[in-house]
């Protein structure tokens, strides 16, 4: 099989692998099949690269990928991010007009050097959670260039928070919901975004490339690869805007794609259309 013209694209949580579980070994071995075979295999992923290299050690990633969401590119061979589309200064701000909303409300914000807990002391023990994983900055002093800002409401109050996000009138960004986080990303920004982007400045055929998702930041790139496909898990109406569903993630989605790819090199060689996917069962 040669998949030379191939290009494949994985979301990381939930559709790789899930943390704290890892990526289960059926996927290791398709991807480095896959690749093996002349295949370019990229992540797109909403982590930024510091939460990213830990997890994927060992992967061949021989693509360019999109990370933070579509905003930025990022080349793991060379370990250099390429190009980054940020967050307006008034980022800043807006975080704090968010987290004023409820006490409870956790803050992550994301820069160049990694992730940063920016949650008010108010918070008490819920701070203590975070800090496990990321140290404490003060909102009020934070500095960007901002990349993204996440959001941790608590249970009873998501959905409601992040509607009053989107009705504050803030410019330059818009906020997208993970089902119990949601984050703070530029406009006109999203995985399908970078996707169209990437492809235009590397010449690649929007129809020689795949993707595989499962949430809800997936969608405008389910709606723009030239395959798109999706775990088990995936909420049903975002299942619908894909050409194939596979197995559960942690039984090897990837490598169910994969080996449909495989089954069906016809599809491959002239190029990928939602029809194509469905004919070839």
């Amino acid at each position: 099989m040669d998949f030379s013209s191939i290009y494949l694209f994985s979301d990381i949580d939930g559709t790789l692998g899930v943390a704290g579980q890892g990526i289960p070994a059926r996927n290791y071995e398709a991807i480095r099949r896959f690749v093996r075979q002349g295949g370019h295999f990229g992540l797109c992923t909403g982590r930024w690269v510091t939460d990213i290299l830990h997890f994927v050690k060992g992967l061949p990633i021989n693509s360019l990928s999109l990370i933070n969401n579509g905003a930025a590119v990022y080349d793991f061979a060379r370990r250099r991010c390429l190009r980054s589309i940020t967050l307006p200064e008034e980022a800043l701000r807006y975080a704090g007009e968010i987290a004023a909303l409820d006490d409870r409300v956790q803050v992550i914000g994301v820069v160049e050097s990694g992730y940063y807990d920016l949650t008010p002391e108010r918070s008490g023990r819920a701070r203590e959670v975070i800090r496990q994983r990321m140290p404490a900055e003060s909102l009020r002093d934070f500095k960007g260039p901002y990349l993204k800002f996440l959001f941790l409401p608590p249970a009873d109050r998501g959905q409601e928070i992040l509607d009053r996000a989107g009705r504050m009138g803030h410019q330059g960004v818009y906020y997208t919901w993970s089902g119990s986080t949601f984050e703070m990303i530029p406009s006109s920004v999203s995985k399908g975004t970078g996707l169209l982007s990437l492809c235009a400045n590397e010449g690649i055929p929007v129809s020689r490339t795949v993707f595989i998702g499962d949430n809800y930041n997936d969608k405008e790139m389910f709606m723009s690869a030239g395959l798109s496909a999706c775990v088990a898990e995936t909420p049903r109406e975002l299942a619908k805007l894909c050409a194939l569903q596979v197995g559960p993630c942690m039984d090897g989605a990837v490598a169910d794609l994969i080996e449909w790819l495989e089954a069906n090199p016809e599809v491959c060689r002239t190029g990928f259309s939602r029809e194509a996917a469905i004919a070839g069962g």
